[in-house]
């Protein structure tokens, strides 16, 4: 069977014109509510603030959930369809909208050439002004969604946009910014970036949020962005859009494979993909993440196939798992998927 591995790349770097805080009319700062609307579990995030200086990188629990570089923290959407469904976000505290774009295009940046996205790599975006030098940078909006305009004042919670997929971004995601006297602060360690030790690291720290918003925030060492069946051999893009999730698959499928996306892989990490046909049949793939050689934002995709058995598949529900496993600890079951063939 045939390995496959692909590489997400988003790199958020794209600012404003950060405008005086005087401007602020009403606000408040910390703690602050999450800045998207996720029903039934829709958003996770995907990356954190890399506090590492040099080339390697740490996110604010000493974990790998970010890259080298990355300046604020990705709530993600599983895919196109959900983006276009329509997720709110929301402004973190009372305040002033101080700066915004509106009109970039919601596509793949891997799709686009870079210079095209000179100075835009926020996309569609907006900047918001608290209380005591505190700000709050939102980015990747879908284009047409910006409920608010310069200059408005906004209230904890107000709905300001939805989450797109404009500027340098290669799938749907929320780009959050937090600064305190325009200085980048990471909303989980309540340092600023880099200064964060990994005498610091705690998954459980979460200082600059709200209590309701912490109980929705469970750090996880990798995420599973991802995980389903297709009659095909997926790919990067496909599975971005929403394809290769399917319920129900006809007898005369041409394959069948399962299919998990994850970020966060660390060196050393083993992901299992195992598929079980209802007689019970069926078997496993283990894919090992090798650094040096798999550097760049940790986002891998794999997959593993049946051939079918003669002209039609036995009918029944086929089953797929993925497993975790860190060097020194015990494996762990991360997500399970069915699909019934009929």
């Amino acid at each position: 069977m045939p390995n496959a591995t692909g590489l997400l790349r988003t790199v958020c770097f794209g600012m404003f014109v950060i405008l005086s805080a005087s401007n602020v009319a009403h606000a408040d700062g910390p703690p602050f509510d999450l800045p998207v609307d996720c029903l039934n579990g829709e958003c996770q995030i995907v990356h954190y603030v890399d506090h590492d200086a040099g080339p390697e990188i740490r996110d604010y629990a000493c974990g790998t959930t970010t890259y080298n570089g990355h300046r604020g923290t990705d709530f993600a959407v599983p895919d196109e369809a959900t983006m276009l469904s329509g997720v709110a976000v929301r402004s973190v505290a009372d305040g002033t909208v101080a700066a915004l774009r509106e009109g970039v295009e919601d596509i793949d940046s891997g799709r686009v050439d870079a210079k095209d996205l000179a100075g835009i790599e926020c996309g569609n975006g907006i900047l918001i002004n608290h209380a005591d030098g505190w700000q709050s940078q939102y980015c990747h909006l879908r284009r047409g969604s910006l409920a608010v305009k310069q200059g408005d004042r906004v209230g904890r919670g107000q709905q300001i946009a939805e989450i797109g997929m404009s500027g340098q971004a290669t799938f749907p995601h929320l780009h959050f910014n937090l600064r305190k006297d325009k200085q980048l602060v990471d909303p989980f360690s309540g340092t600023q970036m880099g200064a964060s030790s990994v005498r610091d690291c705690a998954a459980d720290n979460a200082v600059l949020w709200t209590p309701a918003a912490r109980q929705q925030l469970v750090y996880k060492q990798v995420t599973l962005y991802g995980s389903g069946f297709a009659m095909a051999r997926p790919n990067a893009s496909d599975i971005k859009r929403g394809y290769g999730k399917e319920r129900e698959l006809p007898r005369s499928a041409p394959g069948l494979y399962f299919w998990a996306y994850l970020i966060g892989a660390n060196d050393g990490d083993v992901i299992r993909l195992s598929l079980q046909s209802p007689n019970g049949k069926g078997g496993h793939r283990d894919f090992k993440i090798d650094l040096p050689n798999d550097q760049g934002p940790r986002a891998k995709w794999f997959f593993i196939n049946m051939d079918r058995p003669g002209e039609l598949w036995p009918a029944g529900t086929y089953r797929g798992e993925v497993t975790f496993t860190r060097t020194g600890a015990v494996p762990k079951m991360i997500g399970e998927n069915t699909v019934t063939i009929r």
